[in-house]
């Protein structure tokens, strides 16, 4: 009888835990529209800011900041390709390039080298797209802070000769930062809000976890060695995720359009 009452009381707990995931699951996929539409404004206030960039055609090149970064940088991206491709310019090369905040001396300028010898094979992709070296690149990225996260960057885009301008959804600490920052990187940076969004530090949703020394970001399942039941649910967060920021992209452009031709 002991027994009986042990079996189900694990039947009972497997069941419980697996309520429990799933009403998790939902509760999670239940906070992704808000913690895209949030970036709304800050978008529309930067597409402003941008708007030669957009009339114009002259970016080639989105580098998106890894990992949380992956969201914006897939909405600016979908809005320089309905742009671009309503302006019969070819539409911009995006690549990732994983956020380097901690690193420093040695480390930092190995990093630095493998992002210069990277950029120098994207240089031939881009003069064979466009038929014209590389002549302007967009870096994206979720949040600023102190900027030390993008410094490997912007500091190679600087030593190569290549144009750049940042926009970041949002900067923390207000405009003595933002000076300090556009002081020390010599490129245009254009600023969305004043506050941290949600979006910060959604591994899930970005689909990938950086370390901060590698080049690339590494997916999110293989980063945390999750099973294959995790692994497809956090795929239908970043497959949903994917799809209101697609959303977003298309209403913020159709929206500045009706004030720029």
């Amino acid at each position: 009888m002991f027994g009986l009452y042990v079996n189900c009381f694990i039947l009972y707990s497997m069941e419980t835990f697996e309520q429990k995931r799933d009403f998790n699951q939902e509760m999670e996929m239940a906070r992704i529209p808000p913690m895209i539409l949030e970036l709304r404004h800050p978008v529309e206030k930067i597409l402003e800011q941008i708007s030669p960039l957009l009339e114009s055609g002259e970016v080639e090149l989105i580098i998106g900041d890894d990992a949380s970064g992956r969201i914006p940088t897939a909405i600016f991206r979908k809005i320089f390709d309905l742009a671009y491709k309503e302006r019969g310019f070819p539409t911009p090369e995006t690549r990732f390039l994983s956020g380097s905040r901690y690193l420093k001396d040695e480390v930092k300028e190995e990093k630095k080298k493998k992002i210069a010898e990277y950029l120098e094979q994207v240089l031939i992709d881009i003069e064979k797209k466009f038929g014209r070296p590389l002549h302007k690149v967009l870096v994206v990225t979720d949040v600023i802070k102190t900027g030390h996260s993008l410094d490997p960057i912007i500091e190679v885009l600087n030593e190569m000769g290549i144009a750049g301008e940042v926009v970041s959804v949002s900067v923390l600490d207000g405009e003595p930062v933002v000076e300090e920052i556009k002081n020390r990187w010599k490129v245009p940076v254009h600023l969305g809000a004043d506050y941290l969004p949600d979006i910060y530090g959604q591994q899930k949703l970005s689909g990938v976890v950086k370390q901060e020394s590698r080049l690339f970001a590494e997916t999110y399942k293989n980063a945390w060695g999750v099973g294959a039941e995790e692994g497809e649910k956090t795929q239908e967060q970043i497959n949903k995720a994917r799809d209101i920021a697609d959303n977003l992209a298309v209403e913020v452009y159709t929206k500045w359009k009706t004030t720029h031709t």
